[in-house]
């Protein structure tokens, strides 16, 4: 390789591995953002969750229009990924799992599908989306996905669908991120309790509750509450994974950098000393001619 080739080569790797290590910052800070809105809207739908599962254990009969289970002839089908790319494998991880997933959900009814997120969006284009949602920016504020919650309420409710599920990455820590399947739609006590996980275990679960007009009426209230904030925190969980997602993905592609750029420097320094040494025996041999 030519010594001009292999230096402007070390000028690209250079710029590309300060643009990977910016990305890693901003990345890192959006994280952390997302994190704490996540955390700081948790405790409101744990407590919603906490009722809910008290009174789910009250019904003898699940009467309750989000509790009940219908005939499935049609399926709301959805999945949350990012609007930008530079995040590893996050995207593909959730299309995958979905897709495993959609030939059995299939065979239950028609599946319309709701893609949240311009790469959800891009990716099921060919499967003609119905409901789509994007453009949101670093994370997403409750207003916005309100909006998303009273679609799929409103939709149950009026039994355009009965069966809705939901696919997304939730968070588990910085470097583990678990894409999840939840179903919605009729409300199950594993939802809600896989929402809780240990946390509700830190309440007397033998406390019983007095509930007027009903335990079927209250439910119906709260639950659209419940669900607004759940996919609050589903979407929340999925922006964190996706900054997460993306910061490694960056701080691997600038370890690649570093050491790309040490391979090139020790190419580089080879080229030149090649160089040098050609020079030298090209002085030396028109000395040698003119002696």
């Amino acid at each position: 390789m030519e010594l001009k080739e292999v230096k402007n080569k070390i000028g690209s790797v250079k710029n590309i591995s300060e643009l990977t290590s910016a990305l890693e910052t901003f990345s890192a800070l959006k994280m952390k953002k997302t994190q704490k809105k996540f955390l700081e809207s948790k405790p409101f739908s744990q407590k919603l969750a906490r009722v809910l599962k008290k009174m789910y254990k009250s019904l003898n009969e699940k009467k309750s229009i989000f509790l009940e289970q219908r005939p499935v002839e049609n399926i709301l089908f959805c999945v949350v990924a990012s609007d930008r790319g530079f995040c590893g494998t996050f995207n593909s991880n959730i299309f995958k799992i979905a897709d495993n997933a959609l030939p059995e959900i299939k065979k239950e009814g028609k599946v319309d599908i709701l893609a949240i997120g311009k790469k959800a969006i891009s990716y099921y284009k060919k499967q003609d989306v119905k409901y789509q949602f994007s453009g949101v920016g670093d994370y997403w504020e409750l207003d916005q996905t309100k909006e998303i919650a009273e679609l799929l309420v409103e939709n149950y409710k009026k039994n355009n669908y009965q069966k809705v599920y939901l696919f997304y990455t939730h968070f588990q820590s910085t470097f583990v991120q678990k894409p999840t399947k939840v179903q919605l739609f009729p409300l199950e006590i594993q939802t809600v309790d896989n929402f809780l996980r240990d946390e509700y275990k830190t309440e007397d679960e033998n406390t019983d509750y007095l509930l007027e007009p009903s335990a079927e009426a209250i439910l119906d209230g709260v639950v659209p509450v419940f669900v607004e904030y759940l996919i609050y925190q589903f979407i929340l969980s999925a922006n964190t994974s996706e900054h997460s997602a993306r910061m490694m993905a960056m701080r691997n592609a600038s370890d690649n950098a570093k050491g790309l750029l040490e391979e090139l420097r020790l190419e580089y320094n080879k080229a030149r000393q090649t160089k040098i040494t050609n020079e030298v025996c090209e002085i030396s041999s028109t000395a040698e001619a003119m002696s």
